[in-house]
């Protein structure tokens, strides 16, 4: 039986361009705190999906110092997430859905006909963009959305919720612009529970729409950095991934 390999990418920074929505909100954010706001270049280097997750250690870096576990406090979390959603609202960002990554339809294509199945990862909920994205069609190419139920208080959740479902040896590709969920797919690079098994390849999407510089990219240690979704099946069977 051939072992089904999924090719698992970011809702964010590989689907969608979000990155300056991101530094919009947090740069109105941190003068509520009496903090300035962070370069874009800063800003690139430290952002992730979930504002709490990289907010939480600059505005309450005391507390953080003293208690790494503060970005899963609660309070904390939805103190900064009420704001991004307050602020989301007044720029229209709830309603409006960001660009689409350029070639995100080809991509998809390609990959679904070389036997990949596409899934979508994100830490947001089932919000405005999913629908504006199945209903130019975009949507029709992913076997499924892992959202914010899922990826809640960890990325590894995430990808670990499609291996508990399928119940079956499965490879998984994870394609993403942001240095934390290429931490978490290293984190789960081999997985065994009961007799099934998980493999995850890690592949960075280093591009001016990805949520971390290249470096920082680099720094979280993928498998290879693609700098262009035209790169992405050729890299793939360089490495012996493909289906």
């Amino acid at each position: 039986m051939t072992t089904p390999t999924f090719l698992v990418r970011t809702m964010s920074d590989t689907v969608e361009t979000d990155i300056h929505r991101v530094f919009t909100i947090c740069n109105e954010i941190l003068p509520r705190y009496q903090m300035a706001p962070l370069t874009f270049e800063r800003l690139r280097k430290i952002a992730d999906g979930p504002f709490d997750l990289f907010l939480i250690p600059l505005i309450f870096s005391e507390e953080y110092k003293a208690d790494r576990n503060l970005v899963f406090n609660e309070t904390k979390r939805v103190e900064i997430r009420n704001q991004a959603i307050e602020i989301a609202r007044k720029h229209r960002f709830d309603t409006d859905p960001p660009e689409f990554i350029p070639g995100i339809e080809p991509s998809l294509k390609s990959t679904q006909a070389a036997g990949l199945r596409n899934i979508l990862l994100t830490t947001g909920g089932r919000r405005y963009q999913h629908h504006a994205m199945e209903s130019v069609g975009i949507g029709g190419y992913f076997e499924e959305i892992i959202d914010r139920d899922e990826t809640y208080f960890a990325k590894e959740q995430g990808i670990y919720h499609l291996f508990r479902k399928h119940n079956c040896d499965m490879r998984v590709i994870l394609l993403s612009g942001t240095a934390s969920y290429i931490k978490a797919g290293n984190n789960l690079a081999h997985v065994q529970a009961g007799k099934t098994r998980l493999e995850v390849v890690t592949i960075a999407f280093a591009t001016p729409y990805s949520y971390n510089d290249e470096e920082t990219l680099a720094a979280a240690k993928p498998r290879i950095i693609i700098h262009g979704l035209n790169e992405l099946l050729a890299q793939l069977k360089s490495l012996d991934l493909s289906v």
